[in-house]
């Protein structure tokens, strides 16, 4: 891989190994005397701000540049966390929530970007691999850290979150290049959006991703309450883990299992074509969620979320390398902002109807999530037939 994509894969890493704020939000609200509903609200907010900053983050990317974009967004993200751990009341919660997810919103576009910029397009796949390598290896220790600081430190779980998103910013400034930029003068908005709605294999993208972003929401909203609710504990020698901490290691288990299987797995996905490998993995993704309607230990709660982590392993780095092989060089900024409305789409909608759900059945939450992933690869499937061939590898194959 070129030298840059090292400092993207460090970056990354230190991003996500202090991701302690979102995984526990909802737990954070209610321990803080909110109610269900209220942490529904916060996390819609949030899911708000992303959206507003994916159509903002795009744009910024193709027009001053990656690394400029990165680091506005990340610098600016800690300092809304910072803000959010002082709000007390709902109204400044909302508002919080919502300036943090525009800030986060903005820099991810520019990843996505930076990424096909730098990166040959014979090695995309497995550069996106890597990249998710190094994003789960650090959500893997870091959420079970911040379980950890959430039973201990509440300051700690905000400040630490908001440190390392600052350094990457850092990073950024200092050793990522700019990429493509000012590539908007001579493709505005208008000219983006034109070829944005033609492009059906874009549009089947889409809708996959929405139906796999409404059931990976459930990981940092619902999840936790499923896995408090059962009063699940453990017990270690000489460690005894709390319900908090089950569900810290759990997801943890999530992103170990990325870092240990993802890169193997890729090399065998990309002998085939890439919508294909997206529907398997989106529909893999689908029974594991599904299954937690019968999860009521630790075991089968562990062997559901490996089922579902396998099939975003399949899935996700080859629809990152697909978003890069369909989407024009001068638009890129673009195609991903647009891509990534999808996530925070989702992440606005899902909670209204999720906690609802949630509370008359958590049973026909999984069911009906599980269903949702089996619609995204049936579209997927379907509309990406116009695209030929698997995704070529390093070897020219």
């Amino acid at each position: 891989m070129p030298g840059k994509f090292w400092v993207l894969f460090a970056g990354t890493f230190i991003n996500r190994f202090g991701t302690f704020v979102w995984p526990f939000l909802t737990i954070y609200l209610t321990r803080q005397g909110h109610p269900p509903a209220a942490a529904a609200w916060a996390i819609s907010a949030y899911g708000v701000g992303s959206f507003s900053g994916s159509a903002l983050g795009g744009w910024l990317a193709d027009h001053i540049g990656r690394r400029h974009t990165i680091a506005l967004g990340t610098f600016a993200s800690a300092a809304f966390y910072m803000l959010l751990y002082a709000a007390h009341s709902l109204p400044a919660i909302l508002v919080c929530t919502t300036l943090a997810g525009l800030a986060s919103g903005t820099y991810q576009p520019a990843i996505g970007a930076l990424l096909a910029d730098i990166v040959p397009p014979a090695q995309q796949v497995r550069a996106s691999a890597a990249l998710r390598l190094a994003a789960n290896a650090g959500f893997a220790f870091g959420v079970s850290i911040g379980g950890f600081l959430a039973e201990r430190s509440l300051f700690w779980l905000f400040a630490g979150d908001a440190l390392t998103t600052a350094l990457y910013g850092g990073i950024a400034l200092a050793w990522l290049p700019h990429g493509l930029r000012r590539v908007t003068q001579h493709t505005p908005w208008r000219v983006a959006l034109a070829s944005l709605r033609g492009d059906r294999a874009f549009h089947a993208l889409w809708i996959a991703s929405f139906c796999g972003a409404l059931v990976f929401s459930q990981f940092g909203s619902t999840y936790s309450l499923y896995v408090e609710g059962q009063a699940l504990t453990l017990d270690l020698p000489g460690w005894h883990l709390s319900p908090g901490e089950v569900y810290g290691l759990l997801l943890g288990w999530n992103g170990a299992l990325v870092v240990l299987a993802e890169l193997p797995l890729t090399g065998t996905t990309l002998r085939f074509a890439p919508h294909r490998v997206m529907a398997f993995g989106h529909a893999l993704a689908a029974l594991g969620f599904a299954l937690n309607a019968a999860a009521h230990s630790i075991l089968l709660l562990w062997v559901a979320m490996t089922i579902y982590t396998l099939g975003e392993m399949i899935s996700s780095p080859t629809s990152s390398a697909y978003l890069a092989r369909i989407a024009p060089e001068h638009m890129r900024g673009r195609y991903n902002g647009t891509l990534a409305l999808a996530w925070n789409s989702a992440g606005i909608v899902a909670p209204q109807f999720a906690f609802r759900l949630f509370a008359v059945s958590p049973t026909a939450l999984w069911l009906v999530g599980g269903g949702l992933g089996l619609f995204g690869a049936l579209i997927i499937l379907r509309g990406g037939r116009t695209t030929a061939g698997p995704v070529p590898d390093g070897n020219g194959g």
